[in-house]
């Protein structure tokens, strides 16, 4: 019986096609006090193929829990895309440099628009290089947020205000999982962004960097969706994406691609190499990449407060405060190892989920720092051939819990953790030559 009920199809065939092609001229221009100026222009052009097949089987809506797209039909859709970039290095000093770079993209059905960007960098030792840059940025809607089919999902538990107040507030009652429907939008505009960095380096040995960097981004027209849970959260603002049948009870939430509101960002980049520490023992090196966030804050539509999710899962993710990646490397040889480690900070819970069995919303919860070690280690048998074995997750370190209910998969937040554990792997690779 189960056998005869089974799907043992291709339910859905999708496929992504790109052809470019790119080209790049430099040279020197004229001399300046501090060496060449050069110029440098380039262009590229591709071309953007998308298609999806949905098999009969999909489309005759039988298929438990995978509902028939709307339309009811194959789509295909392409676009071309074509860019050009000049860029001017002036080292009008020994110790000053400038860099001016324009780039104009033009995306058919979109539009173009151009990414201007300036830097400056000052060496007044050679200890020392001080460095910083503005510019502006460009991203067009991708062929999936312009023409994907509707996708039909879920939400995580959510109130409806309008059961809940029929209800008495018996979240036992009144939250469910909402059916949505997520639909593309053909008539996205671009984001856009503008950068600013502050920066310098010290290196006061040959085997010793510092460095130290100041970011800020702020991004416009962001492409996204309003979250389902700021939907139901705002009834009055959002009521008209929530669909209800004839009894009033939720059919589904919409949930379409549109330009929203606005996202900053800032932070400190900090950088730390020690290399070519040679010993009797081999030669050791060290590196360290770190960011701590200083302001992550997203807006839903223009207008809007802004929200901050530094440090607290809020709708659909989180920003973690500090995260870093560490490596100490070994060499003596034909032998090599490196031990490395990842590492997001703590942060606070989403805690929102709902228990409808008893209606009660979880205890609020902080989720741990996570942090895992990792081990590689190669020998090089000859010029051509090198040997490598490394385990991923040494301590077998399980991602720390997390309430979230935002994904599908609970119990801890897949979007920067690993639940497979500890796991070895071997490798070979011969080079010809």
């Amino acid at each position: 019986l189960l056998n005869s009920i089974q799907v043992n199809d291709e339910v859905r065939h999708a496929r992504g096609i790109m052809t470019s092609v790119d080209a790049k001229i430099s040279r020197p221009l004229w001399k300046l006090a501090g060496g060449d100026a050069s110029l440098a222009i380039g262009a590229e052009w591709r071309r953007e193929r998308t298609n999806f097949n949905p098999s009969a089987l999909l489309l005759s809506d039988n298929i438990n829990n995978d509902a028939a797209p709307e339309g009811g039909r194959a789509t295909e859709n392409k676009r071309n895309v074509a860019g050009i970039y000049t860029e001017v290095l002036l080292p009008f000093a020994t110790e000053w440099e400038a860099q001016i770079a324009l780039r104009h993209d033009h995306y058919q059905g979109v539009g173009g628009a151009n990414s201007p960007k300036l830097g400056l960098r000052y060496q007044p030792a050679k200890a020392w290089l001080f460095r910083g840059s503005v510019g502006a940025g460009f991203r067009a809607p991708s062929m999936s947020d312009l023409y994907r089919p509707t996708v039909y999902s879920s939400t995580a538990t959510l109130p409806d205000p309008v059961s809940c107040k029929n209800n008495d507030n018996d979240l036992a009652v009144c939250a469910d999982n909402w059916d949505t429907r997520r639909y593309s939008n053909a008539n996205l505009k671009p984001e856009h962004s503008q950068q600013l960095t502050l920066g310098a380096v010290f290196e006061p040995t040959q085997h010793l960097s510092l460095s130290l960097d100041y970011w800020r981004i702020k991004r416009t027209d962001v492409i996204g969706e309003i979250g389902d849970d700021i939907i139901l959260g705002n009834l009055k603002k959002y009521g008209d994406l929530v669909h209800r049948n004839e009894d009033g009870d939720i059919d589904y939430i919409e949930l379409r691609k549109a330009n929203r509101g606005s996202q900053i960002a800032s932070g400190l980049d900090l950088g730390i190499e020690l290399r070519g520490y040679k010993t009797a023992y081999g030669e050791f090196s060290a590196r360290m990449l770190g960011t701590l966030m200083l302001d992550s804050k997203i807006q839903t539509n223009t207008g809007d407060e802004f929200v901050s999710n530094l440090g607290k899962f809020v709708t659909d993710g989180v920003v973690q405060r500090w995260r870093h990646r560490l490596s100490l490397n070994w060499e003596k040889g034909p032998w090599a190892m490196t031990l490395a480690n990842t590492y997001f900070s703590g942060y606070d819970d989403q805690n929102s989920a709902i228990n409808v069995d008893n209606g009660t919303v979880v205890a609020a919860n902080r989720v741990k720092a996570y942090s895992i070690w990792d081990w590689s280690g190669s020998y090089e048998l000859n010029k051509q051939v090198t040997l490598r074995a490394g385990i991923q997750n040494l301590a077998n370190t399980s991602p720390p819990y997390s309430n979230q209910a935002n994904f599908f998969i609970s119990g801890y937040d897949p979007s920067y953790t690993d639940p497979r554990g500890r796991y070895f792997y071997m490798s070979a690779q011969y080079k010809f030559k």
